[in-house]
């Protein structure tokens, strides 16, 4: 048993558990104990801090603060690398947990975020979060969390709801924080982070995501949301950039930056905060939105299953008991559509039990409505299937009204929105109800002051069952501000019946730049560029002749020549002939080894439409970064691409799988539609004649193929002799542009 001392205590008593022991003193009580875990099949150690009186009055119920630590970090404190401790006596100048639980009726929880078999080698970084390709274990400290929350709740005195439960944690632990609070709104009603990194690969083992909080902020709904950071902390260029995000579109977070280092900077201020969101919690909001990475979650009570075995996000908008839009994305917040995957969103018992609801089911990708009955269950859920293409679905009793929601809009007259300009804006809406809407109008307003609204009305005549209306005359508004990266509007909805409906939605903001013009295209050819920040690569870039010039059904890199460096960016782009068939790829250079906090800098990959004119004029909105040491320059810059020349370049297989369910997948990109996909399987035994099978697979979803248009092309396996199969994929697009290639794996076939 290991005995924990309290530095308040006037006498010592020690007591024992099954558990572990601990030392009881007058003010405060530190127990460093364990409990087994089903989630990772091990017994886990946490240290818990219990208030002044607790053993006295058994019958008192206290709010929870969980903490999360950081790298070198336990539960018990320091591992084997010093860093600047915490938890009791003088640490962080007498600004810790013990002399904070001493003088507040609150109990904190340190889980262990040690991420290392019992044989292995210590290891000083915790949790499952890696940098660049890869997690190294199979824990999911996200998925343990509520099996922890539980066994505190049944093990000790405390208020068992999410009205007085919080999380926090510091750098690595602080990045978890606020995963683990955005992931489980139903579980804690504030979040606290110190000086947390801002991203980090996350997720399945073999299966990973990029994981960048700035993209998540529509996760914290019904909670308070706090950031402490230093003024001299390393990563602090990273908080800035959240900063210029997530005070724009949350009305329920904060920051503070205080004269520190990388710490645990203010934290009596911070569990202060936290303990105030407990006397006003934040109630359930009426409508909701969720983006995870897991193929299968539950968040407010509703159950999302998915089939997905490749990286993605989940991503759930605008949830209430009328309905939901959904829609399965290689990365957020515009990441490729992936509708191969299938999905089953099971409500809560929020319905008449045992009765038929019908369910309008739009399916944005195709433009595509399916109207369904389904009958709830005897608790009044209901199970919804679709797609991984985004979905718009009402739910409706047979007599219901209608049931209108914001659809998309566009900017007019211009690729992006830009500070200093009046901006035209036109927005569709769906009517997803059992009722037509007649005499539509809209209101738009700005939740800032940073954005006028010039004209704020608009109408949309009727609207009628699952159908789409644009409005009569564009909304415009005008952004005062140049350093808004994002504005968040709201949209009013109202038919003749006094119906109304509301939603919120952000349009990214472009600022006024320079032209950029000394860049080169790379299109299948080989540079040296900058990589890690201050480090070079030299590397094979795009997919084309290699000649530099924007050719059609080429996919390319711009690279920006600065500081006599080459360097990749990241695009954006409102033109028709960049990424066709909703193709968007990019890629990700790590600076972990520059900066150690687990950010990268993204680089697009974009793809020319084979159709493409001849000498026509992309227009790009480029970002790069420089090093700065410990900083990040963000630079940014317009760019004119003409593209020229015709389409030459054969499609380009992206992956292949054989996921063992008897099926063979193949997911392939091209400028022009891809007209014919083969596999070549060939077996080669010992002392045997070569065997060899050809197999077509198809994108119309039929033969195992799950969803049509998709750019997956699949095909069920006829059963043949058991071995290692080598797999060669020969496809050809529109134009006679062919791809022969070898997948680099052997595959089981039986």
């Amino acid at each position: 048993m290991k005995r924990v001392r309290s530095y308040f205590c006037l006498f010592l008593l020690l007591l024992f558990t099954p558990q572990g022991g601990w030392v009881h003193a007058t003010d405060v009580t530190i127990i460093d104990s364990k409990h087994y875990s089903s989630v990772f099949g091990e017994m886990r150690n946490y240290r818990i801090f219990l208030p002044s009186g607790y053993f006295a009055n058994q019958q008192k119920k206290y709010p929870v603060i969980y903490f999360l630590h950081g790298w070198s970090q336990r539960y018990f404190g320091n591992g084997p690398i010093e860093a600047v401790p915490f938890d009791k006596g003088n640490d962080n100048n007498g600004d810790n947990i013990a002399n904070f639980v001493a003088v507040h009726e609150v109990i904190v929880v340190k889980s262990d975020g040690y991420n290392r078999d019992q044989d292995e080698e210590y290891y000083v970084r915790p949790y499952n979060i890696g940098k660049k390709s890869q997690v190294d274990r199979y824990r999911q400290f996200p998925i343990y969390y509520p099996e922890l929350v539980n066994f505190i709740d049944a093990s000790y005195n405390t208020i068992p709801d999410r009205e007085h439960r919080a999380i926090s944690g510091l750098s690595m632990g602080g990045f978890m924080s606020f995963w683990i609070g955005g992931k489980y709104p139903q579980l804690f009603s504030a979040c606290g982070n110190f000086c947390g990194s801002v991203e980090f690969l996350v997720g399945p083992l073999d299966f990973p995501v990029e994981y960048h909080h700035i993209n998540m902020y529509r996760n914290y709904g019904g909670m308070n949301v706090r950031l402490n950071y230093g003024n001299n902390d390393f990563i602090r260029a990273y908080h800035t950039d959240v900063n210029r995000v997530w005070t724009q579109v949350m009305d329920n977070y904060s920051f503070k930056i205080y004269n520190a280092a990388h710490s645990t900077c203010g934290l009596g201020e911070m569990f202060s905060y936290l303990l105030d969101t407990f006397k006003e919690p934040p109630q359930k909001p009426l409508t909701w939105s969720h983006a995870d990475v897991y193929p299968e979650f539950t968040v407010w009570d509703y159950n999302v299953r998915t089939d997905r075995n490749v990286p993605g996000f989940t991503d759930l908008e605008n949830v209430n008991v009328r309905g939901f839009r959904c829609a399965v994305r290689e990365f957020l917040p515009d990441g490729e559509l992936l509708p191969f995957v299938s999905v089953t969103v099971t409500t809560p018992p929020l319905y008449e039990k045992n009765r038929p609801y019908v369910i309008n089911d739009f399916d944005t990708r195709t433009s595509k409505t399916d109207q369904k009955t389904i009958l709830s269950d005897d608790k009044g859920r209901l199970k919804i299937p679709f797609d991984g293409g985004v979905h718009e679905i009402g739910i409706n009793k047979r007599t219901d009204k209608p049931n209108i929601s914001l659809r998309g809009y566009k900017i007019g007259d211009a690729a992006w929105a830009t500070p200093g300009k009046d901006i035209n804006l036109w927005v569709s809406l769906l009517n997803k109800g059992m009722k037509s809407g007649k005499q539509i109008t809209a209101r738009l307003t700005a939740t800032r002051s940073t954005t006028s609204i010039l004209n704020s009305e608009t109408s949309f005549g009727s609207i009628g069952i699952n159908e789409i209306n644009e409005g009569h005359k564009p909304f415009t508004f005008h952004i005062q501000s140049d350093s808004v990266a994002i504005v968040q509007l709201r949209l009013t909805i109202r038919d003749e019946e006094k119906n109304e409906w509301s939603e919120l939605f952000e349009i990214p903001v472009k600022q006024e730049v320079p032209e950029i013009r000394d860049f080169v295209i790379a299109d299948g050819k080989v540079f040296t560029v900058a990589m890690t920040g201050n480090d070079s690569e030299t590397i094979l870039l795009g997919r084309g002749n290699g000649d530099g010039v924007a050719n059609p059904g080429e996919s390319i890199v711009i690279l920006v020549k600065d500081n006599e460096t080459y360097r990749r960016t990241n695009l954006s782009a409102s033109d028709k002939y960049v990424n066709p068939f909703e193709i968007n790829r990019r890629e990700s250079d790590d600076w972990h080894d520059y900066d150690y906090v687990g950010a990268s800098n993204k680089y697009s990959i974009p793809l020319i439409a084979s159709d493409c004119p001849e000498n026509h004029i992309i227009d790009f909105f480029a970002e790069y970064w420089l090093p700065d040491t410990p900083f990040h320059i963000i630079k940014q810059g317009k760019i004119k691409l003409e593209v020229r020349g015709t389409d030459n370049t054969p499609p380009v297989m992206d992956w292949i799988r054989l996921p063992g369910d008897n099926t063979i997948s193949v997911k392939l990109y091209d400028g022009s539609k891809i007209k014919k996909v083969k596999a070549v399987f060939i077996l080669r035994v010992k002392d045997k004649p070569e065997e060899r099978f050809e197999l077509e697979l198809n994108d119309v979803g039929l033969n195992g193929d799950k969803s049509g248009s998709d750019n997956v092309f699949s095909a069920i396996l006829p059963e043949r002799k058991f071995g290692f199969y080598r797999v060669i994929i020969e496809a050809a697009d529109s134009l006679a542009n062919t791809l022969y290639e070898e997948a680099a794996l052997q595959y089981v076939l039986h």
